[in-house]
């Protein structure tokens, strides 16, 4: 199978997408068969179960009717008191007997008919079908409720971790870490550079790691704050007056009036989800280049010959321009097709791309490139800094990485399967997409990464990544400054040690909002200078500073959920704040109002 994966778009089509179909099906038939529900019941349930809502519905449609022509009535009536006024009027004020008659008699039919017709028909039918919706609603919920009850053998089967199971048997060369633990991090970092997230405008919002034969990777999404601008835009109405004289000598005056519109742009902090998958590879480790999309995928054959052509023309022009400057830094690979849709024409080191680059790779790589089929085609940015290699690609930006059990849970067994299918189909396409273009390089699968020695002690237990993660879990309005106007980037700082728990400090940094007015000096047709004003914020950098803790437990976050029924368990952590989260095995409770001892609390209630 580590053949196959040489060329991995092929093997996407032509083995691991139908296999993991196939492990994803029987996964979940295994599941069903050791719940021991009998789904063709639970189908029945289901099926009574949209027939009693689909009885709710027309109840309530004609409930809604009944609503509306009550409330035509009532303008009905409405409309005839105002008739009987007006007809009062005409008779007393006006002395007008025939109209004031006309109006008095139209006037007391309406609102005598639309009060009988409110009070003697519709309210009762009102008041009758909203004791028929009332019924009919218990009924659909109790039918519903027995389909939960056929289905709770299978839901409390589910495991959050399955994704990862699933994706390791189909393809046995990806491991998946339960965590960005130290010892990956420790090597990650020493062998290849990575660093730590220190950046305060960027906060891991989601975090996996694995390898793919002995290399590790990173997929890292993060929320990210830049400072973008916003336009503000204020209005006056001015207004004056103009005089002039026709032939006939007669003097005749204008009035005149205008809409005065100013605009500002002042500074603003925008928000942003980014998603890159971070590759370790000590192959070609003085080389670096960088992709961008040519999303060939989407180019017709005239187009693409057009671009190929356009594009040669650009690099032979680069490569002229440096042999004339006295340097061959740069040369043509002889694919002009590659040369151009993979371009990399900033890359460092031509013998080093070359022997990552060799024919196969080129194929491999324009393949990919120019798939609309199966994968995502060249939607990916590819970004080589000496080993470290990095994939942001534009499908994923939509990769739900949350692989949390509770979302397959359902009380119909055919719509739990589709949530269960669909959900990991995905995501095993947008992971192994992701990786692709670093697969369609041979010499990285083929280069075995050297022995590293590990530390044996590490100054704290968790990463910084795991711990922005487990804070940004529990929500930002936990951390947020109490002025804080918009969204808040989540730092950790570690704190200190204690056992196998880690005291952290969450610095929360977000902005403030002040109102200002600038008046903009803007010229009105009566040729004056008009001072419009123009109402716009001004944003304030704020930061608020909470502790926590993190604990790693020997639990799935299931069996976690279960052990919170356990009172003592509860009372254990409520000491800390019922602000906490749970993810990755990991658990992050709020300690900044306590000095007691997290680890060993917690450790004494497990045992």
């Amino acid at each position: 199978m580590e053949d196959i994966l040489l060329e991995p778009l092929n093997a996407y089509k032509s083995v691991y997408e139908k296999s993991f179909n196939e492990n994803v099906k029987a996964y979940f038939s295994g599941l069903v068969e050791k719940s021991g529900i009998d789904k063709q019941e639970n189908r029945e349930t289901v099926k009574k179960y949209k027939n009693e809502l689909s009885v709710l519905k027309e109840l309530q449609g004609r409930l809604k009717k009944q609503k509306a022509l009550r409330g035509f009535m009532i303008f009905l009536a409405v409309a005839g008191f105002i008739m009987l006024g007006a007809g009062i009027f005409f008779l007393v004020a006006a002395s007008d007997i025939v109209v004031g008659s006309v109006l008095l008699s139209i006037g007391a039919v309406l609102a005598i008919a639309s009060i009988a017709v409110i009070a003697a028909v519709l309210n009762s039918k009102i008041k009758a079908l909203r004791v028929e919706c009332k019924q009919q609603d218990e009924i659909a919920a109790s039918v519903q409720t027995e389909a939960w009850k056929q289905m709770l053998p299978l839901n409390t089967l589910f495991e959050s971790g399955v994704t990862k199971e699933l994706i390791e048997k189909t393809v046995p060369l990806i491991k998946l870490d339960d965590n960005f633990d130290m010892r990956r991090y420790d090597y990650l970092s020493g062998k290849y550079g990575f660093g730590e997230n220190a950046d305060p405008t960027r906060s891991t919002i989601a975090i996996l790691t694995g390898e793919i034969l002995g290399n590790p990777f990173v997929v890292d999404r993060e929320l990210v704050q830049k400072m973008g601008s916003e336009t503000y835009t204020g209005s006056i109405v001015i207004s004056w007056t103009t005089s002039y004289t026709d032939s006939d000598g007669h003097r005749h005056t204008q009035h005149h009036s205008q809409t005065l519109i100013a605009t500002v742009t002042k500074p603003k902090p925008v928000y942003s989800e980014q998603t890159r998958l971070i590759y370790g590879n000590e192959a070609a480790p003085d080389l670096k280049f960088t992709h961008a999309p040519s999303h060939a995928e989407n180019l017709s054959e005239k187009e693409l010959e057009s671009k190929i052509k356009s594009g040669v023309r650009k690099i032979q022009k680069k490569q002229n321009e440096q042999l004339k400057e006295g340097g061959a830094s740069f040369t043509e690979m002889g694919n002009e097709e590659f040369d151009v849709l993979f371009g990399a024409l900033d890359r460092t080191n031509e013998v080093q791309f070359r022997l990552l680059f060799t024919p196969l790779a080129q194929k491999n790589m324009l393949e990919l490139m120019k798939d609309k089929e199966d994968g995502f085609g060249d939607d990916f940015y590819f970004y080589k800094s000496n080993c470290l290699n990095y994939i942001s690609s534009e499908h994923s930006k939509h990769w739900d990485l949350n692989t949390d059990y509770r979302r397959y849970q359902s009380y119909d067994i055919d719509e739990s399967f589709t949530k269960f299918s669909v959900f990991n189909n995905n995501y095993f396409k947008s992971l192994y997409f992701d990786l692709a273009p670093l697969l369609s390089i041979p010499l990285y699968q083929q280069h075995k990464p050297h022995e590293y020695i590990y530390m044996d002690v590490y100054p704290r237990n968790y990463t910084s990544y795991e711990a922005e993660y487990a804070v940004n879990k529990m929500g930002q309005n936990i951390f947020a400054h109490e002025q804080a106007k918009t969204n808040s980037i989540l730092k950790t700082d570690f704190i200190k040690k204690d056992g196998n728990s880690d005291e952290i400090q969450v610095s929360a940094y977000a902005f403030t909002t002040v109102e200002h007015v600038d008046y903009v000096p803007t010229l009105g047709g009566d040729g004056n200078i008009h001072n419009v004003p123009v109402h716009w914020l001004e944003y304030i950098p704020v930061k608020q500073k909470r502790n926590v803790r993190l604990k790693q437990l020997n639990m799935t976050d299931k069996e976690f959920g279960a052990r919170l029924d356990n009172e003592e368990f509860k009372s254990a952590l409520d000491k800390f704040g019922k602000a906490r989260s749970f993810s990755h095995g990991i658990l992050c409770c709020l300690s900044d109002d306590t000095d007691l001892p997290f680890d060993t609390s917690i450790n004494k209630v497990l045992q």
